[in-house]
């Protein structure tokens, strides 16, 4: 769906990618997350279209077409929309501009946005919910999700997920989500990739990451020559968060071993990355 090759991108002085390839195939959900700054937004920004490359190439599956951009759904954490129309006029206009022919408002009902509204009375979770039943309208092959579900409560959350969920069921669907909560999303990604330095540090299959990253609790340190990403320590114990985990590391370990949930692992990688 999108191949990613040599690509240098920048602001002003600030280089945030170089020499970077990056590929999501057809039908993947995929979780990229980092540490702030490493570009996790920009790079969405650079396959939606909104940036262009000042280097290499990012290139779409044939069957976005020739204008891709209008088979690209993409829900920024800016909130981009028309802030003083009213609701009902942007959803006209939007269905105008994208051939739409009908508008479920199925979400919109379900948060009790009044259709004569303008956009900039709304909520945040109402404008979020809002701007992802416009992209959703259009059909999308590739979503792009960035950080926007964070500042929304947990039915709000459930409704922005199901509504994912059920698109994905209904129709093959690309999604690359962008440290969206954890939680909320485990069940639906496939692939984690972790950014560091511009570079894919970490580019694993979600079950394959999970069989990888293991906690120990040890008041004796570790024995020689075992990996970890990151130790929290307390007063007569720490926690050694271990990667790549190997049978033969299970071997050298008495005490017990943890398996962590999606949370647990990205937390882990990032704080590493903050020691």
């Amino acid at each position: 769906m999108i191949t990613i090759d040599h690509l240098h991108f920048g602001y002003g002085r600030k280089p945030i990618f170089a020499d970077f390839n990056f590929k999501v195939p057809t039908g993947q959900v995929c979780l990229v997350t980092g540490i702030n700054g490493v570009g996790k937004s920009t790079l969405l920004k650079l396959i939606a279209g909104v940036l262009r490359p000042e280097k290499g190439t990012i290139a779409y599956d044939p069957s976005l077409g020739q204008e891709p951009r209008r088979k690209i759904g993409f829900i920024s954490d800016r909130l981009s929309i028309y802030e003083s129309m009213r609701v009902d006029r942007l959803i006209d206009l939007h269905l105008s501009v994208f051939g739409v022919g009908e508008f479920d408002d199925a979400l919109i009902r379900h948060t009790r946005i009044n259709s004569r509204e303008r956009v900039k009375n709304l909520s945040v979770g109402q404008r979020t919910i809002l701007h992802l039943s416009l992209i959703l309208s259009t059909r999308p092959q590739l979503l792009l999700v960035d950080e926007v579900i964070h500042d929304l409560d947990a039915y709000l959350r459930k409704l922005f997920i199901d509504e994912v969920i059920r698109h994905l069921d209904e129709r093959p669907m690309t999604v690359v989500f962008v440290n969206v909560n954890f939680h909320d999303i485990e069940n639906l990604v496939e692939r984690v990739v972790l950014l560091k330095n511009g570079t894919i540090a970490v580019d694993e299959p979600i079950e394959v990451l999970k069989d990888r990253v293991k906690r120990v609790i040890s008041g004796n340190g570790l024995p020689e020559g075992v990996p970890y990403i990151y130790r929290i320590v307390r007063e007569n114990l720490s926690e050694y968060f271990i990667y790549p985990f190997t049978d033969e590391i299970r071997r050298l370990l008495p005490g017990p071993i943890d398996d962590l949930n999606l949370t647990d692992i990205v937390t882990a990688f990032i704080g590493g990355e903050y020691a």
